[in-house]
């Protein structure tokens, strides 16, 4: 079986065998390369120690990764290639790092501390597949397996659990009934996780092409409770009355996937109805739930900053939450004055958000008004194309206009924006004689 790899794996694999030393590209990049998909790393693992490996590549870029655990990177005609010494990892005291490496000349005792039997796989040009733990196999059948036993592959690293879901539902695959009854026996060591590397991961599955199958495998495996434990208020939650066909939860993953794999989007869709558990009243058999929308924007916040997502995410993610209620017809005073209030992005944001979240209230999608989403949009191109003004920047006055007739401090900033809505209204008042002139004969 062969694998074509770039011309800087092959000097390196060359370089350490005119030193008489065993090296392979492993992980991922062979993994991804029997799948039929184009890596986006390769790694290389060799016998070489590394001290060896800075001296073969002294005249190269190198740099120290993580020379404790036997790591390096080299920096070859433009592609930077990880090189790792085989080792054995000593205790986990954290479940989540080795206290101590081992360096070690066998191959096989390095691939079986690994995660997953198809992350075990080894590569040379010479020798073909190295795979001592039926990882193509598993491939072939589209299973998740750990190496070993499952239960001390997620107590050495509670990451793995997150791993594992996240390969799951990337590569659409099954897990091993083990290797699942182990997620769901120690999901808890998630707790003891950095929250910046749940993220990572967190946001490969929600942008993956099966995220409602991850997503769904999270709540199922008792996974949120360590790291989202809001969104279990919606496990179930049901939604009596109105077009609603579906629990809160599975509401929201469907809608998840009927927006772009861009994670604010993402987020949006699956946070988007978290407040509702907390506003829950009855009124005559039915569920309401006002001012779910400012709640679920305050509690996606709380969820976003713990989360250690960046700031302007957070703002985005909060902005179509509060927002996802609001109410938008096919007319242009209407969408204008929705620009005003968020921008161009913003509102195209919106409406991607309205339409995922009206198709997901049920499977019979042709009962679902969307085209008004499609004539929307539309319109809102055409305000783009027209160049209306939707904007105090766009305002044919400044506030140095109303200074010079006379406005002094908050009544500038108010006639201002009494000026925009009218040109909100109506963009060919957006002159500057009619503008001024409003200002003079109406005192505004």
């Amino acid at each position: 079986m062969e694998i074509q790899i770039p011309w800087q794996c092959q000097e390196i694999l060359d370089r350490f065998a005119l030193h008489g030393l065993q090296a392979y590209l492993v992980g991922g990049c062979v993994r991804d390369s029997l799948l039929g998909k184009k890596p986006k790393d390769w790694d290389i693992c060799t016998e070489a120690r590394p001290e060896q490996v800075r001296e073969i590549f002294r005249k190269d870029k190198v740099i120290l990764t993580g020379l404790q655990h036997g790591t390096v990177t080299v920096l070859l005609g433009g592609m930077a290639v990880e090189i790792t010494t085989y080792r054995i990892d000593g205790e986990y005291e954290d479940n989540r790092h080795p206290k101590e490496v081992f360096f070690t000349s066998s191959l096989r005792e390095d691939l079986s501390r690994r995660d997953f039997t198809i992350n075990a796989l080894a590569y040379h040009p010479e020798e073909g597949v190295i795979d001592y733990f039926n990882g193509i196999e598993d491939l072939e059948q589209g299973i998740i397996r750990c190496v070993g036993d499952a239960s001390s592959r997620y107590q050495e690293d509670g990451l793995r659990i997150m791993r594992a879901v996240r390969f799951a539902c990337v590569l659409n695959f099954q897990f091993e009934t083990g290797t699942e009854q182990a997620i769901r026996q120690y999901s808890y060591l998630l707790r003891n996780i950095a929250r910046e590397r749940i993220q990572v991961e967190f946001d490969k599955i929600l942008t993956s092409s099966w995220a409602t199958y991850g997503l769904q495998m999270l709540a199922r495996l008792d996974c949120f409770p360590y790291f989202m434990p809001e969104i279990c208020h919606t496990w179930q939650f049901a939604q009596l009355g109105g077009q609603h066909q579906f629990d809160v939860f599975t509401h929201s993953v469907k809608a998840v996937a009927r927006v772009p794999p861009v994670v604010g989007l993402r987020l949006t869709m699956l946070l988007h109805d978290i407040g509702k558990p907390f506003v829950w009243q009855e009124q005559d058999d039915r569920d309401c739930f006002a001012g779910h929308s400012g709640v679920g924007a305050q509690l996606a916040g709380e969820i976003l900053e713990r989360l250690r997502y960046d700031k302007k995410t957070i703002h985005q993610v909060q902005m179509l939450i509060g927002q996802h209620e609001r109410r938008l017809t096919v007319d242009e005073v209407c969408l204008r004055r929705a620009v005003a209030d968020l921008g161009y992005e913003g509102l195209r944001n919106l409406i991607t958000v309205k339409r995922a979240d009206v198709w997901a209230h049920g499977d019979d999608m042709a009962k679902l008004p969307l085209e008004v989403f499609d004539e929307m949009e539309a319109l809102l191109e055409q305000i783009v194309q027209r160049g209306d003004c939707c904007s105090l920047k766009q305002l044919a006055v400044s506030g140095k206009d109303l200074i010079a007739l006379g406005l002094k401090g908050k009544e500038i900033g108010e006639t201002l924006n009494v000026l925009l809505q009218m040109v909100l209204e109506d963009p060919s008042r957006n002159t500057r004689a009619y503008l001024l002139g409003q200002v003079k004969e109406e005192k505004l």
